[in-house]
């Protein structure tokens, strides 16, 4: 069998395999598995350093296209194992996030992680409109928001019309983050970005979903998000659209969190939480703010919907005026995270963009793929990634 040659370094990082003029990442000591499956690989790994069987999954083995060097001799599944074994001896120690939360629940007003501990993810969300967002949905940039911005968690906007257009592309697309997600040992959420309108063709979205889930079900490492934005539809028009696609889901993944918005651009979660989405558990709901634009008042709905019982997760925020441009506001900024933090919700800024809007995160011309130095990045950006940062401070030596 003709093979390629596994280099030191690749072998350290413990991601890496060449196998036929293919480049073959391991997400072995990435995340936890949902199921008791094990393969050779992993049963190998256990008997190496005295692993439970089924705490990691040493099965994830994702294909992507690389060049290299060619040698001989080896079968795909020693030389796999090979690669898992050598990395146990020189670089198990470190957990990725996932690895140390593994699956997600809602318990009441809570997002916990698999031991029913509180768990606050901070993060980005990509952004779909124009090329200047869609450049970063590329593994490079994912992962360097994960290791060098610390983001726990990344948001995958796909806009309807563009799925509508070219569903495999769009598809790719997601697969691409989401793939380097689950490397990085991260969180995503598949956010289908609708505004107004997303009742009309509960279809597309049914399509989108159940594909997503069919591929990534089985992994702690996904959360979905039906409907970006409703706007003015009322809530029982949005709800029976989210129990529709709820229905979808759940019939491939029983487990994942789904985050469910609200009327007039996810602004009244607390009018949902009033008549709660409850053919499922898992469920939680959505909260966007721009700081310049909403204040107290939304602070106070969203305290409100927790007091009715129910999750909030803030799949997008900016620190600017709702249009994304305007006045840039770090103080209400800061309000806003004071508070998301003590209710332990979890964000996602928008928006990983180099465009000349307050929001984005980066400068027109920045690069698609990092590393970025701070010239590269906006005001939001460097004082967002920092926020971030700040919360998930290096460990100390040992």
């Amino acid at each position: 069998m003709e093979m390629e040659m596994l280099t030191a370094g690749q072998l350290l990082r413990g991601k890496s395999l060449f196998v036929n003029n293919k480049h073959y990442v391991i997400n072995w000591a990435l995340s936890p598995l949902k199921s008791q499956t094990k393969s050779c690989c992993q049963s190998n790994l256990t008997e190496a350093v005295g692993l439970k069987p089924a705490k990691y999954n040493m099965s994830k083995i994702k294909l992507v296209s690389s060049p290299g060097q060619k040698t001989h001799g080896f079968s795909r599944m020693v030389l796999i194992a090979f690669a898992c074994l050598a990395f146990a001896s020189v670089g198990f120690g470190q957990q990725t996030f996932v690895g140390v939360h593994g699956q997600l629940n809602v318990q009441g007003t809570k997002i916990v992680d698999k031991n029913g501990n509180p768990v606050t993810l901070h993060g980005m969300s990509l952004y779909c409109w124009a090329s200047q967002g869609t450049q970063f949905f590329n593994a490079s940039a994912i992962n360097h928001l994960a290791q060098d911005w610390k983001c726990t968690v990344i948001r995958i906007a796909i806009l309807p019309s563009a799925y509508k257009r070219n569903p495999t592309n769009e598809l790719n697309k997601v697969k691409t983050v989401m793939d380097a997600c689950i490397a990085n040992g991260i969180y995503a959420i598949i956010d289908w970005h609708a505004m107004g309108g997303a009742q009309n063709d509960i279809a597309s979205s049914q399509a989108f979903f159940s594909t997503l889930a069919s591929t990534y079900g089985k992994t702690p490492n996904i959360m979905f998000e039906p409907w970006n934005e409703p706007v003015q539809e009322s809530w029982p028009v949005i709800k029976a659209y989210h129990e529709a696609i709820i229905s979808t889901i759940r019939a491939i993944d029983p487990d994942s969190i789904i985050i469910c918005g609200s009327r007039h651009w996810d602004q009244e979660c607390a009018e949902a939480s009033a008549n709660p989405i409850t053919i499922s558990t898992n469920i939680a709901y959505s909260i966007h703010f721009y700081a310049a634009t909403h204040r107290q008042s939304l602070r106070d709905n969203g305290t409100a919907a927790m007091k009715n019982g129910v999750a909030l997760f803030a799949t997008e925020y900016g620190t600017s005026s709702a249009s994304g441009g305007g006045a840039y506001d770090p103080p209400e900024t800061q309000l806003w995270w004071t508070w998301l933090d003590a209710n332990n919700i979890g964000c996602c800024n928008w928006s990983v963009a180099a465009l000349g809007e307050t929001s984005a995160a980066f400068q027109p011309g920045a690069s698609a793929t990092g590393p970025w130095t701070d010239d590269m990045l906006k005001p939001s950006g460097i004082l967002v990634r920092n926020y971030i940062m700040s919360k998930y401070p290096p460990a100390p030596p040992q």
